[in-house]
């Protein structure tokens, strides 16, 4: 019989993943697996309860929100066995089960796992001791993801980004970096926002859906918003990244593809891994690690 941890973070969701969890488990049972479930308790926690409970099973389904999926896969990373993944979103954006057309309703999420493909999936290396699934970035408004309050997030969902983001709009400011791409070329300015990610969408905003995102093509996506000098052009930027969508036509945005990409800052900078805190860097190194895991995703 085939082996399956399921691990549910009780509190993401509106803790959906509890209400569901009878019929979950019936689901997976039905087609041949034995579901040993696990519950996370503290940060970090999906990591540790991979490590402990993960090494002998086929597949490991977490059921959460991105920060939950990043926890765990980091615990796949490090088992010797080569588990599979499967993702049952419940969390408030799920960037990157959008980007990858793995439905939030949690029962079809089962089915899409149950009855999808396999992707093998690039993960970024932060740094060399830190790992991001979908997002790694600096700038104004990167912390709200982590600064919005849980019980805000289960009322108004990602209405309560909106309303961190506003409390934050008087302070926005520019960041002075260096960065090195891949090929040797180096951007300097003072930047709105800079970022290296594989996904279509971050903090639930469909930022790159035209910037040629592929999920286990070796390389990851450098975005980088040059500081506006004035309202017309912060209009110009906001056209279109959420309008027109098209973020490879504009001179104030700047985005390149590649493996490995190196940030220099005058002092440091607090960084954003998942919708989480990075912690402040004043040098910083992403890697891709291709094709670093195996996720079920949807048949298109």
């Amino acid at each position: 019989m085939k082996k399956l941890l399921l691990i549910i973070n009780p509190i993401a969701g509106k803790k959906r993943g509890i209400d569901f969890l009878l019929e979950i488990v019936k689901r997976f049972e039905d087609v041949g697996y034995q579901v040993e479930t696990r519950y996370t308790e503290i940060d970090k926690n999906a990591t540790v309860v991979t490590l402990n409970y993960g090494e002998d099973k086929d597949l490991i389904v977490c059921c959460g929100g991105d920060g939950t999926l990043k926890e765990t896969i980091c615990g796949v990373m490090t088992l010797e066995s080569s588990a599979k993944i499967g993702y049952i979103p419940m969390g408030t954006t799920n960037d990157f089960a959008h980007s990858l057309h793995i439905p939030t309703d949690p029962l079809e999420a089962v089915d899409t796992i149950i009855n999808g493909k396999e992707l093998k999936v690039d993960i970024g290396d932060f740094n060399g001791d830190e790992q991001f699934i979908y997002v790694s970035c600096f700038g104004n408004f990167c912390d709200v993801s982590y600064k919005a309050k849980q019980k805000l997030k289960n009322k108004i969902g990602r209405g309560a980004y909106y309303w961190e983001t506003a409390k934050e709009v008087h302070k926005i400011k520019g960041f002075k970096a260096k960065i090195e791409c891949e090929d040797g070329e180096i951007i300097e300015g003072k930047f709105f926002y800079g970022g290296v990610s594989n996904s279509y969408s971050v903090a639930g905003f469909p930022v790159l859906t035209k910037a040629g995102v592929e999920f286990d093509d070796g390389f990851h996506e450098l975005a980088l918003i040059r500081m506006p000098k004035n309202t017309g052009d912060l209009v110009t930027i906001l056209r279109n990244m959420f309008i027109t969508k098209d973020v490879l036509h504009n001179e104030h945005i700047v985005v390149r593809h590649g493996k490995n990409f190196k940030f220099w800052f005058e002092k440091p900078v607090n960084w954003t891994l998942d919708g989480e805190n990075g912690g402040d860097h004043d040098f910083v190194e992403v890697k891709t690690l291709e094709n670093a895991v195996t996720i079920l995703v949807e048949k298109i």
